[in-house]
C-alpha cells in the first residue's frame, strides 16, 4: 500500500503544475488581448486614402475630375513602361 500512495503524490503534483502553466498562459493571452485592443482603439483613425479632395461636392464624374485637387491632370510627370 505504501507504493501506491507514493505513486499518487507525484501525479497530484503534475496536475498542479499543468494547471499552473495553463493558468499562466491564459493570463498572458488575456493581457496581450487587452493591450492589443487598447492599441488598436487608440490608433483607429490613422488610415488615409489618396482620393481627390475637391471631388466631394461635384455634380457628376466629369466635374469631379476637373475640380479635383492634385489629380492626374499632368499625366506627363509619371510614365509607366511595361516590358
Amino acid at each position: 500500500a505504501d507504493t501506491r500512495v507514493g505513486e499518487e503524490a507525484p501525479l497530484a503534483v503534475d496536475h498542479a503544475v499543468i494547471g499552473g502553466v495553463v493558468a499562466v498562459v491564459v493570463f498572458a493571452m488575456l493581457c496581450l488581448l487587452i493591450i492589443l485592443g487598447r492599441y488598436f482603439a487608440r490608433h483607429k483613425g490613422t488610415y488615409f486614402t489618396h482620393e481627390a479632395k475637391g471631388a466631394d461636392d461635384a455634380a457628376d464624374a466629369d466635374t469631379a475630375i476637373i475640380n479635383a485637387e492634385g489629380g492626374q491632370n499632368n499625366s506627363e510627370e509619371k510614365k509607366e513602361y511595361f516590358i
